[in-house]
């Protein structure tokens, strides 16, 4: 594999990866609730103004209905620092064994080493946002991808991986940290891996 070739990988596992992370986000804040709509029944709210009890002398409980598409589950969400730290170390690994692939080390201990600190790195510096610098769990994964984005920029001396780590800083953090700033830096990412994957097929053909 030429050097040209090899970041897009990278580029395009994180794009992914942050992609399944915003779908399993999605998946565990929603409610298990069947049916088109859940109703609520809150008793009789208005019965201490009203003597008769009910809403508006009625007789009948305060009722409220919430479509499926608004109800979850009360601390149902997964918080978002797992996610990342598993969507991170997902793509820490992919890409080791990418690189693997690709340059064929000859010091193969030296770099399954370099690789397990990779992997140690990221939950310690997690640690070290949340500890010190108190971030929340959903800036330190972003902020996190950017050093990662940064140290792929330096390896391969690409002014165009660069590039894509201050869009993606810019769309992830800057903008929206939430999950459509997630999907919106996951876009950046699949644009650039396919960018880059074109520029070497055109370089090499």
């Amino acid at each position: 594999m030429g050097r040209g070739s090899r970041f897009w990988f990278p580029l395009a596992l994180l794009g992914f990866a942050l992609i399944g992370a915003a779908v399993v986000r999605l998946l565990s804040r929603r409610s298990p609730a069947e049916g088109d709509a859940v109703n609520l029944v809150s008793g009789p709210l208005e019965q201490q103004h009203l003597g008769t009890g009910g809403v508006g002398g009625t007789g009948y409980p305060a009722t409220q209905f919430f479509t499926q598409d608004t109800y979850y589950a009360a601390g149902a969400e997964l918080p978002a620092g797992p996610v990342w730290l598993v969507a991170l170390l997902v793509v820490v690994a992919g890409t080791a064994v990418w690189y693997a692939l690709a340059l064929r080390p000859a010091r193969t201990g030296w770099f399954v080493l370099g690789t397990l600190g990779a992997l140690l790195a990221v939950p310690l510096l997690d640690l070290v946002g949340s500890w010190q610098f108190r971030l929340g769990d959903g800036l330190r994964g972003p902020l996190l991808a950017t050093v990662g984005l940064l140290v792929l920029a330096a390896y391969e001396r690409s002014v165009f991986v660069l590039v894509t780590a201050a869009l993606f800083v810019l769309v992830a953090v800057v903008l929206s940290a939430d999950l459509v700033g997630v999907l919106l830096a996951a876009l950046v990412l699949l644009a650039a891996a396919f960018a880059a994957l074109l520029r070497h097929r055109r370089d090499t053909a």
